[in-house]
């Protein structure tokens, strides 16, 4: 069986990450990953231009992949948004290679305001996105070793599987929520947090709760796309 092909469970992270980390390196990931989680909790919504790319990524590929369910949407939601907190958090500190605008085919002086205002926006900008989340251009901006994203990708699909497949009600299985359905979730949000620092967007936060849990293990909601705007099909509806 495929490494892909197995259930990302809390004995086989630990496992994998034992094998290609060494222990210093496993606890940077989890500190890492806590932060990137305390993020992605912390997300309204993306920016005016991400927001709507966004979620033209997560119906794409939904519906290539015949995986168009509220739940299977919410849960690639989620996913994105923790890619796009993955980047927002390792961009400085390990410094990550900054875009320009061009690398999205946008001009240098492009206007937020505007860009977020046409509608073909969305369109025009999602390949792009994908040449850049894609395995030829990825390490352009991700230059950390493979092992590094390796870790990210191995703790973000057992916490997201443990979220959306572990539960007597849950609707999805942890085959369909699979490891590579929620790598290529990830590429996608930290290439849209690559976009936005190539165009001075900054995403929507929320208003902090006194009474909220903002703890290492806190998990990013779907609203981060504004779930509002799912599509029909995925609303049932």
């Amino acid at each position: 069986m495929k490494e892909r092909d197995r259930r990302q469970s809390w004995r086989a992270t630990r496992r994998e990450l034992a094998k290609t980390m060494s222990r210093r390196g496993r606890k940077w990931i989890r500190e890492v990953w806590a932060a990137s989680a305390r993020t992605a909790a912390a997300l309204e919504r993306l920016s005016p231009v991400t927001t709507p790319l966004g979620r033209r990524l997560v119906e794409s590929y939904a519906a290539r992949e015949q995986a168009d369910s509220a739940e299977m949407y919410r849960a690639l939601s989620v996913a994105l948004a923790y890619g796009y907190a993955v980047r927002t958090v390792i961009v400085e500190p390990t410094d990550q290679p900054r875009l320009k605008p061009s690398a999205f085919q946008l001009s240098a002086q492009t206007d937020v305001d505007r860009l977020a205002n046409d509608e073909a926006m969305p369109k025009r900008l999602l390949d792009p996105v994908r040449s850049i989340a894609s395995s030829d251009q990825f390490d352009s901006v991700m230059t950390l070793p493979p092992t590094v994203w390796n870790g990210f990708v191995a703790t973000a699909t057992m916490r997201l599987q443990r979220q959306f497949t572990n539960s007597n009600k849950a609707k999805l299985t942890w085959r369909e929520l699979s490891r590579e359905r929620i790598e290529k979730m990830l590429r996608y949000g930290y290439a849209l947090r690559c976009l936005d620092e190539a165009i001075d967007a900054e995403p929507e936060l929320r208003v902090p709760d006194s009474d909220s849990d903002t703890g290492t293990d806190a998990d990013p909601v779907a609203e981060g796309l504004d779930t509002a705007s799912q599509p029909r099909a995925a609303r049932g509806g």
